[in-house]
């Protein structure tokens, strides 16, 4: 019981000695070992310090490359339906044209007119402005 009470005691100094507290009995030397054994636990504390932030660092990295992942990932998704949507909404228009003006089934839904030659008319000089005297008794002059 006694080594007991006096691991006790040496433990108690030790700790008033690491908290600053009771260091009017100590010497120089003992001083000096004090802070040197600081000194090494201080080191200890920031390089595990600098462990964690490393790891965390690491983490926060690969959780950014993740989310990079997924983001292009949704960004393709989303083009791809965006397209799937757009082809199936044109089929549907299509099918509905088909229903509503069955006479288009085998023409094209929209057409371009051919240009007309002057040849392919009937009257090429007969032009909308201007009367055909030619014609008309009533816009003949008199001789």
């Amino acid at each position: 019981m006694a080594m007991l009470r006096q691991e006790t005691l040496r433990l108690e100094l030790g700790i008033q000695r690491y908290l600053g507290e009771d260091m009017s009995c100590l010497q120089y030397e003992d001083l000096t070992k004090l802070e040197q054994e600081l000194e090494n636990s201080v080191a200890k504390v920031r390089n595990r310090q600098n462990e964690l932030l490393q790891q965390q660092m690491e983490n926060l990295r690969r959780k950014e490359r993740i989310l990079e992942d997924e983001n292009s990932n949704l960004s393709n998704w989303e083009q791809r339906a965006v397209l799937e949507f757009q082809k199936a909404a044109v089929e549907a228009n299509n099918k509905a044209m088909d229903h509503h003006f069955p006479f288009f089934e085998e023409q094209p839904i929209l057409q371009l007119a051919a240009p007309v030659l002057p040849h392919q008319l009937h009257h090429p000089y007969l032009q909308l402005a201007q009367p055909n005297i030619h014609h008309d008794p009533a816009l003949t002059p008199d001789p």
